[in-house]
Parts: structure tokens; C-alpha cells; sequence
């Protein structure tokens, strides 16, 4: 399937050529528009002219005046984007210097062409045109005009507008038009404060769907703590009714209608060869139970297939049959999570592929069925659960889904329609680090370290794929790069996965570190949380709007014991700390103990992630700050001269 990025890419590729010049001098700027920005959008005019179910007509004409390297980054290039599905009629450009005066006009030179993520592991139809007048090549502030026009043929998708996309751009004027024959149904809905619609009638006869913006400031956001875009900027959201694809009709009035519809396209793909059919049976025949049996035949699938992007027309979302993935052994996400349900639908297991849209907090909009998905995934229902499968991957644990698919909506597809279910939710006490480290000290603060850390849930994902795919240098690199000491020496390493009822990745270093303890006059300063993560403060402690701790972020459990073995010849000199600090944003415990010549520091830090209301922020700094004094406390020795 498509990413999002390229669905709605796709959707939005157009242009508006016939509305006259303005005038774009820098100077009739409102200086409001300016202030932290780093480009302002003067004119931006889309059209999506709905011709019948089965095509349409999407112009774009936009306008950008630049003012600095950030905003060239975001707007100085245009890229359209095309496929058996959608065909550029029209694309052109220019650029205006401060004045607004024409200095040049878009070219053949100026414009390329390309496939779409050409790589080994993709097959598609998919290209782009991209334009640009020169990175660099105009002194700030300077203006670009890019209009394009496309012919859609897969309904399916209806563009999504966002004027403010973009959290240092402010919008001059904005529109977004939709032209349909009278009387033709589609739905469409705004969020987060966009504007409602305007409805009126053109000379021919068809209905005019109008939103617009204007003089929109750059959105005063603090860059900590941002709430997703989604959640927080002007959004329309269009979908069809009725609507044709190739020869395929369908609707999207409700998520059942939609699993109809993809049910519907992939019927009778799920046959699987004789062959393969004996092979599942014996992977299964000496299964206890039916989750057993799930992942034995997940584990085979893993074995014998790799991941191969193949989007070819309809084939974006009409799945390769089971029988040429059995023989070939190789499909995109589709494909293989529809071999997986083949497969254990042979070994008499419930199974169901889902649509997901995959990504890191990736989200979509629940309340409004249309095709928000970028991704396939298996279902299997065990004893009235649910057991969630990543069939793209060779080295995924079976029901772990981890920020990629994990917390939140998956559509299930059944012959009796869609249904929207929740994918499993990764709270802190699942995303927990425990580790234990052995400090011996030398008498002027140096240290050799061992560490033994266990890391589940979200917490292993970043080792579990250096794990995977980085070789021994490059692990070692990884690692120097994410030990949180100044001054170290790696001397040994090793990693080792589990893939029990949750993965985890189990990691051991053999370090020596330079000031482990610091050492002043005749006293050495020893930090108890030596290898802990540390907590940034923000600049700011006040907010008017709602914060967002991001859950692959913020839920975890951290718990790390350190022991140091302290020179004979110092003693105590400073009580020993503890601390306990309870807060809706978590909790934090430490304790510190001291045993013949072994200091014992215990440090516990539970985070709870979420949206919390602007009221609540003075509150999360003032848990910040506690922790950071918690954490910056030290116990003192010095030496016991005779």
C-alpha cells in the first residue's frame, strides 16, 4: 500500500493557472505576517472539480514569499506527483525578487523527472516532477509561483486541506474549493477551529463547497511539548460517498462500508498451494495451543519471505494472491499479511488482515471514515483476544506492534465489513529499564564499570534494531554515542535479544571511566545516579495552551541500581540522600545506603505520558525541577588520614 505521505500527496497534486497576478511586493506585506516567520504564503488557491465518481480535476496555484534558508527548505521547489491513476496537464512557475518584479519564469530546465522510491525492495508506477529556480540563488526575501493541474481517476482519495501546516509559516489568504456536479454526495468535515464551509451555486449549475483563511499570524506554539498537528491546526477532512476505481465500485460512508470495500477487492486471493498447505500443517502439528500455533506459523512466514513494495495501479491496494507469495517468497504488506491469514486460517485460527496508518504517534481522525491508512497488518482472534502481527518484518516479536502500529486504531477487515479496533497500548509498566552497575573506584575518582541492563516494551526498540542490522563497529559506535558519561572507555559489550512473551534486549558493557567520582582536595564526590537518564527543563514556565507528552517518550519505567566499592582509606562525611516525589506526571524514589566500603544507590522514576491542560504546565516544571535536584545530589568521602 501507499505510504500516507504519497496517498495524500498524490491527492493534493494541483494547480490553478487562470486567476490573475497580484502584486507581490515584499513591502505589502503586513508586518504582523512577518514576524516569526519563515515564509509567507500570499496566495494559495486549490481547486478539487469532482467531474463524476469515477474522475476529477485538482488545480493548485500558490504563491510564497521567502525570507530566510528555513522557508527555501519548506517552499522553494515544487513536486507533483503522478501514476497510472493521475496525469499532470499543466505545470509552471516563477519567481519575483523583493519588488515583486518578474525575474524569471519556469523552464524544461528547470523541471525533472523520477520514479518513486526506486529502490531494490520497490516496484511501482509512481513518479514525481520536481521543480526549483536554484537553491540559494536569490537574495532573501524573494517570491515563488508554482500552479500545476492534474486528472484523477482514483477517487478513493479526496485531498484534506490544512492551511497551517507548517508551524512557522503565516497565510496571507488561503482557499480551498470544491466543484461537484449538482446534487452529488460526498462528506467532508472541519476540525480544530477551521472554517466552516460556504455553499453556493456556479453559473453551470453545480454546487461550490468554499473554505478560506486569512491573515493567519505564525501559531504562537512553544517548541516544547507541541500537541500533534492533527490536534491543534485548522483541518477539512473530504471523502467520497459513491465512488469507481478501475472497475471496482465502493463507498466510505462508514468503516464498514469501507471493509466491504477492501474486502470485496481481495476476495478470493487468500488460496493457498497443496504444498504450502502440508508445510503449515506440519509447522503446527505439534502446537499445545492455538497461540502457540500463531506463532510458529508467524515465525515459518518470517523464515521464508522478504518484504517488496509493489504498487502497479490498483495494486496499491489490491493485494499479490497467497499462491505467488508461497512460490515467490516475497510480497509488500499486503501480500504477506494476507499469506499470514491464508496460513493460519489453514491451521484453524481466526485471522484477519487490518488497515493501519503506521508511523511514530502517528494519528488519524476515528470520527471520519475515509482512507487514512498507509499499512497492512494481521489480526488473529485466541480465545476471544487478539494477537497482532507485523508481517514486513524478519525479526519482530509476534503481538508486539511498538510505535510503529502500536496505540492506536486499526481497521479489521471481514466479510461483514470494517471495524475499527485498538491496536495494544504501551503504558509505562511495560516500557521499563532495569539495570545494575558495579563501580570500583581508584583513589583519585576513576572508575571500571560493569552494567547490566534489561530493556522491554518501547525502551528496546532502538537497541533491538541496532541489534538487527548494525555489525559489531557499528553497534559499538551506536552505544559510545548513547552512554550518558563525559570521559569513557568501551572495553567490552555484548547484546542479546529475548523473544519471550515481550521482546527485550538484555546489555552488557565493561567500561572505564575517567572522573567517575570527582575528586577535590581530600575529598571525592560521588553522584548516585551515575548512568540515568537526565530530564531537560524548558526556557519557559508558562503556557496557554495544552502540552503534549508523547507516549514512545514519556511512559516508561526506569529503574537502576549503582554500587560503588569505595577506597579503603576515605570515610563519610554527608548524610546519605533520599528522596520520594508523587505527581500526576509520575512518581521518583531514591535511596542511598552504605555497607562496610559499598555505597548502594537506588533510583526509581515511573513517567506517565498524555495531553495535560496549559494549567497543569507549572506543575510539570515544578516535578522537572525536583527530580533535576534529586538527581544532582552527591554524597561526600573524604580521606581518613591517621
Amino acid at each position: 500500500m501507499r505510504t500516507l505521505l504519497l496517498n495524500v500527496f498524490f491527492a493534493c497534486a494541483i494547480s490553478f493557472v487562470s486567476l490573475a497576478q497580484s502584486d507581490f511586493d515584499v513591502t505589502k506585506i503586513n508586518p504582523e505576517l512577518i514576524t516569526g516567520a519563515n515564509a509567507v504564503i500570499r496566495e494559495d488557491d486549490d481547486l478539487f472539480e469532482i467531474i463524476s465518481k469515477a474522475e476529477a480535476r485538482h488545480k493548485k496555484r500558490t504563491v510564497v514569499t521567502i525570507l530566510n534558508e528555513k522557508g527555501e527548505e519548506e517552499y522553494g521547489q515544487l513536486i507533483v506527483g503522478y501514476d497510472k491513476f493521475t496525469r499532470i496537464t499543466d505545470i509552471s512557475g516563477s519567481l519575483y525578487d523583493f519588488s515583486g518584479k518578474l525575474q524569471k519564469k519556469m523552464k524544461n530546465a528547470d523541471v525533472t523527472d523520477y520514479g518513486y522510491g526506486g529502490g531494490g525492495d520497490n516496484i511501482t508506477d509512481a513518479r514525481v516532477k520536481l521543480a526549483d529556480f536554484g537553491k540559494k540563488s536569490y537574495t532573501y526575501p524573494y517570491t515563488v509561483e508554482f500552479s500545476y493541474e492534474t486528472k484523477e481517476k482514483n477517487m478513493m482519495f479526496y485531498p484534506r486541506w490544512m492551511p497551517l501546516s507548517d508551524s512557522k509559516t503565516a497565510v496571507q489568504h488561503a482557499q480551498f474549493i470544491i466543484k461537484a456536479p449538482a446534487g452529488f454526495k460526498f462528506r467532508y468535515k472541519e476540525y480544530n477551529g477551521a472554517p466552516a464551509v460556504a455553499k453556493s451555486k456556479a453559473a453551470d449549475g453545480a454546487d461550490i463547497y468554499q473554505w478560506a483563511v486569512n491573515n493567519h499570524t505564525v501559531p504562537k506554539i512553544t517548541d516544547f511539548y507541541p500537541l500533534p498537528l492533527l490536534e491543534y491546526t485548522p483541518l477539512v477532512m473530504v471523502a467520497p460517498s459513491d465512488f469507481e476505481v478501475q472497475d471496482y465500485e465502493g463507498n466510505f460512508n462508514s468503516w464498514a462500508d469501507f471493509g466491504k470495500f477492501y474486502h470485496t477487492l481481495n476476495a478470493g486471493r487468500d488460496v493457498l498451494p497443496a504444498t504450502t498447505v502440508a508445510e503449515i500443517k506440519s509447522v503446527v502439528k505439534d502446537a499445545k495451543s492455538d497461540k502457540e500455533k500463531v506463532v510458529l506459523i508467524y515465525n515459518w512466514m518470517q523464515k521464508r519471505s522478504r518484504y517488496v513494495s509493489i504498487q502497479l495501479g490498483i495494486g496499491g491496494w489490491q493485494t499479490i494472491d497467497a499462491t505467488t507469495v508461497a512460490n515467490k517468497g516475497y510480497g509488500d504488506c499486503k501480500a504477506l499479511s494476507n499469506f499470514t491469514v491464508a496460513a493460519l486460517r489453514q491451521a484453524g485460527i481466526s485471522a484477519y488482515v487490518a488497515l493501519i496508518k503506521a508511523g511514530d504517534e502517528a494519528l488519524m481522525k476515528p470520527d471520519f471514515p475515509s482512507s487514512q491508512f498507509n499499512h497492512v497488518i494481521a489480526c488473529a482472534v485466541v480465545a476471544k483476544d487478539t494477537m497482532w502481527l507485523e508481517c514486513t518484518s524478519q525479526t519482530t516479536t509476534p503481538n508486539f506492534m511498538g510505535t510503529f502500529t502500536g496505540s492506536r486504531h486499526a481497521l479489521l477487515i471481514t466479510p461483514e465489513g470494517g471495524k475499527l479496533v485498538p491496536t495494544p497500548v504501551y503504558k509505562s509498566h511495560q516500557n521499563t529499564r532495569k539495570s545494575r552497575a558495579n563501580v570500583s573506584l581508584d583513589e583519585v575518582g576513576n572508575g571500571k564499570v560493569e552494567v547490566h541492563t534489561l530493556y522491554a516494551g518501547l525502551q528496546q526498540e532502538s537497541r533491538n534494531s541496532v541489534f538487527h542490522n548494525g555489525n559489531k563497529e557499528e553497534q559499538k559506535k551506536w552505544l559510545m554515542n548513547h552512554i550518558n558519561l563525559p570521559s569513557l572507555d568501551l572495553q567490552q559489550f555484548e547484546l542479546l535479544e529475548g523473544r519471550e512473551t515481550e521482546p527485550t534486549i538484555t546489555e552488557k558493557l565493561s567500561l572505564n571511566v575517567r572522573n567517575c567520582a570527582t575528586k577535590t582536595g581530600t575529598r571525592l564526590f560521588i553522584k548516585p545516579t551515575l548512568l540515568s537518564r537526565p530530564f531537560d527543563l524548558p526556557a519557559t514556565t508558562e503556557r496557554t495552551t495544552d502540552f503534549y507528552l508523547p507516549g514512545s517518550i514519556y511512559d516508561f519505567t526506569d529503574s537502576d541500581t549503582v554500587s560503588y566499592v569505595i577506597p579503603a582509606n576515605y570515610k563519610l562525611e554527608t548524610t546519605l540522600p533520599s528522596v520520594q516525589i508523587k505527581s500526576v506526571f509520575g512518581t521518583y524514589e531514591s535511596k542511598t545506603v552504605l555497607e562496610n566500603n559499598k555505597l548502594v544507590c537506588a533510583r526509581k522514576v515511573v513517567m506517565n505520558g498524555g495531553r495535560y491542560n496549559a494549567k497543569d504546565f507549572p506543575a510539570w516544571i515544578d516535578f522537572l525541577k525536583k527530580v533535576r535536584k534529586a538527581d544532582r545530589a552527591q554524597v561526600v568521602f573524604v580521606e581518613n588520614k591517621p
